[in-house]
């Protein structure tokens, strides 16, 4: 069906579209509950049509098994963008170790996390000697890379 609109003010023809909205294609969904921290295995999620749009739902298209659940998926959900992630290598409170490098000079020290951190992730650090505070970018190997500005 269309609908014809006429805008007297300039003279133009309107031609507007009503139908049925387009079906979103399959997307994934919940096979069970999932909750923050859970690591996505091939079962825990499986392909299905959506039934209406749903904004933010992943593609099968797209790989999910390794990523992190970051919000509660409840069973038969479509899990969004926003609910996985990579895996956290850095929990709040967890001693870790940082590395500042500027040319040749180079120092490590021990710390403990203040926030949580996925690789890439940028996360503050408390010097418990000094009691002071850095931030830092989370490694692949879990210790924090502080930058210093030239």
């Amino acid at each position: 069906m269309f609908i014809m609109m006429r805008n007297a003010a300039i003279g133009s023809l309107f031609v507007c579209l009503v139908g049925p909205r387009a079906v979103a294609e399959d997307a994934w969904v919940a096979t069970h509950n999932l909750m923050p921290g859970d690591i996505l295995q091939s079962g825990d999620m499986d392909a299905q049509p959506m039934d209406r749009p749903v904004p933010d739902a992943l593609p099968p298209t797209r790989q999910l098994a390794g990523l992190e659940v970051k919000r509660r998926i409840y069973l038969g959900h479509s899990i969004g963008s926003r609910d996985v992630g990579s895996p956290t290598l850095v929990k709040v409170n967890m001693p870790v170790e940082v590395h500042w490098e500027s040319g040749s000079l180079i120092l490590i020290m021990q710390g403990n996390a203040m926030d949580p951190g996925a690789v890439g992730d940028q996360i503050r650090v408390l010097n418990p000697t000094t009691s002071r505070m850095v931030r830092g970018t989370v490694t692949a190997d879990g210790t924090v890379e502080v930058r210093s500005e030239p």
